[in-house]
């Protein structure tokens, strides 16, 4: 869980200051609801064209966010590169989160060229990006929610400013199901575990609002169909890949340039702390997979990443060589009936896994049938970050009735909660 916003001290880059008094006034809206503080800073390098009278318009927003009751100090500094001295101006003033502007049309491609998605990736505290032309307080937010930890900052800063503007908050949450049979039992079970888990949320969050959930075949449509008549939409960042070419596709991205509403993306900072039930989530896991050998079963615990865009396609090969030759130079078979295939992936910005359940089991090599895969892709920079989440399934599935537990689950939302339910309980 991300640690809880108090005492706000806001970067907020400004590439046009007289031309942004829309991020200045959603900055201090939310500074004023911690009691926080902004920094209005704008960057010159040589590759960009001067702003006349650059330092008059940052004391005008500065004395824009006093109006709205909130500590506002202007900056003007100069360096060659953005990333650079945006990443100096966090650590210089000891900043927790970042408010900036989405200037592009709406197309995906130009949604996902925008020099900021690159920002937000290389400044690891709290991002919020924000696409709107003209601002008002909103009357109507929706937060499409998956249980992410991007989906969860993205809650709060909804909750946050519902209050301050008095705003209708609305949660959606999409229960992805590949056939989705209204009349199945299983569907509508596990509709109601999502519905449950999702309370449970916003509840440890303080949040009460009224929440729907959508059973759908894919994830998109039914969240662009929801938007009529809101009045701003927060979504979560996916975990997307550090280059911009392989960006494309990403679930909010696709959202984002699907609807005409006012959009903030919200991606949260990196957590160190690192949680089974933060790494597989309910669309990474497969029940009653029944492969054909363990080069099967990785092949489609890869396709199950690609398909629910944790992977890009275009990496899919890449990927999947990458977790077949780690296996090729020894079985990861670690006992317990259970295997961990991995491989270190570049520029992979966290680790991202997939977790398929096999009733009847496969040969991992390791003298026992596997019926627990936990596929693991990790940052090749920082490759040992695995191993606390190695651990973790290591001390977990050295229990037997938490592996009968996990056979008996009928649906990803029941592993999902197994999961988080051990997390409670310091295993």
């Amino acid at each position: 869980m991300p640690s809880p916003l108090s005492d706000l001290r806001i970067l907020v880059p400004l590439e046009h200051p007289g031309e942004e008094t829309h991020l200045v006034r959603l900055a201090a809206t939310l500074a004023a609801t911690r009691k926080g503080l902004l920094h209005l800073a704008h960057i010159r390098t040589p590759d960009t064209r001067p702003v006349p009278r650059a330092p008059q318009l940052l004391e005008h927003a500065a004395d824009l966010a006093g109006q709205l009751g909130v500590s506002a100090f202007p900056h003007l500094s100069e360096g060659e590169n953005v990333t650079q001295e945006i990443q100096e101006a966090v650590r210089r003033w000891d900043c927790n989160m970042m408010v900036m502007g989405w200037y592009r049309s709406l197309g995906r491609d130009a949604v996902l060229g925008a020099q900021n998605r690159a920002l937000t990736k290389a400044v690891d505290v709290d991002t919020l990006i924000f696409r709107v032309g003209e601002f008002s307080p909103a009357r109507r937010i929706l937060v499409p929610t998956g249980g992410g930890a991007h989906s969860v900052v993205g809650l709060q800063i909804a909750h946050d400013l519902s209050r301050a503007w008095g705003a209708d908050l609305e949660i959606l949450r999409i229960a992805r199901d590949r056939q989705c049979q209204p009349d199945d039992p299983l569907l509508r079970k596990y509709c109601e575990q999502l519905r449950q888990e999702t309370l449970l949320r916003l509840k440890l969050l303080d949040i009460d609002a009224p929440l729907t959930i959508v059973p759908s075949q894919d994830v998109i449509s039914p969240i662009v169909a929801s938007v009529r008549g809101h009045d701003l939409v927060v979504l979560g960042a996916s975990n997307d890949w550090r280059q911009d070419e392989y960006l494309a596709g990403s679930i909010p991205d696709d959202i984002a340039s699907q609807i005409p509403n006012p959009v903030l993306m919200v991606r949260a900072h990196h957590s160190q702390e690192l949680s089974l039930s933060n790494v597989f989530w309910e669309n990474t896991i497969r029940l009653g997979m029944r492969p054909a050998d363990k080069w099967d079963a990785i092949t489609q615990l890869v396709d199950t990443l690609v398909e629910e865009r944790q992977v890009p396609l275009a990496l899919r090969q890449k990927v999947l060589d990458a977790a077949l030759a780690r296996e090729h130079k020894s079985s990861t078979a670690l006992g317990h009936r259970t295997a961990i295939p991995h491989a270190p992936i570049a520029d992979l910005p966290a680790i991202i896994g997939a977790l398929g359940i096999c009733p009847e089991g496969v040969d991992f090599g390791g003298g026992q049938l596997v019926n627990y895969i936990f596929l693991l892709l990790t940052p090749q920079q920082n490759y040992r970050n695995y191993i606390p989440v190695l651990a973790q399934i290591a001390s977990l599935m050295r229990i037997s009735r938490i592996r009968t537990a996990f056979l008996e689950c009928q649906t990803p939302a029941e592993v999902k909660a197994l999961l988080q339910h051990r997390e409670t309980l310091n295993l």
